[in-house]
């Protein structure tokens, strides 16, 4: 024989009120218990990456100092970025990888010549050209309308042939010497 009670409860999981037929019932529907399963296996998940990445830094960055091959979890505790951040690069071949199985191990010397690279680069990047004065560039609808082209189409080409592009207030500059040459313009100076 089943039991007659009737007792109105809000259900935890989407905290709408429902009539529940025993005193231990929680959701309002088996739907909104097995979401509220799935959302609990992912916290525990989540948690116990959380723990496992606490003790790595609580071992110490002294410890990682000292190694010459890092896992993937080791390099980006080491280099202080994500997983995500440091598959991006692998992908871009920017840091060589080994696989000793389904292991993906990184030498330290690929991690600091990714490092001298980005520092060579950045320091390329400070020598690039200054910006020449507005009497010496053209605005982009300025180009746009001598060459006949649209913004999107400039923009790539600009791109395509690393041309510096200036922003001063609200509009945006192109150096007049470079743009003679790319589009073979007679220039009036």
């Amino acid at each position: 024989m089943g039991s007659n009670i009737r007792i109105s409860k809000i259900c935890q999981f989407c905290n709408s009120e429902f009539t529940a037929k025993t005193i231990k019932t929680k959701f309002c529907s088996l739907t909104c218990g097995s979401k509220n399963y799935k959302k609990r296996s992912s916290e525990k998940k989540k948690e116990a990456r959380r723990q496992e990445m606490k003790s790595m830094n609580d071992a110490g960055i002294e410890q990682l100092e000292k190694l010459e091959i890092f896992t993937i979890d080791e390099a980006c505790l080491f280099m202080g970025v994500s997983r995500r951040t440091l598959y991006r690069v692998i992908s871009r071949n920017e840091i060589a990888i080994s696989k000793i199985g389904a292991k993906t191990i990184i030498r330290r010397s690929d991690i600091d010549s990714f490092f001298e690279w980005l520092y060579e680069s950045r320091k390329n990047e400070e020598t690039v050209q200054k910006f020449p004065g507005i009497e010496h560039c053209y605005t982009i609808s300025e180009i746009q309308k001598t060459v006949n082209i649209s913004p999107a189409a400039l923009y790539g080409i600009l791109l395509r042939a690393r041309i510096e592009k200036y922003s001063v207030g609200r509009f945006v500059y192109v150096s007049k010497r470079d743009v003679d040459l790319l589009f073979n313009i007679q220039s009036h100076e």
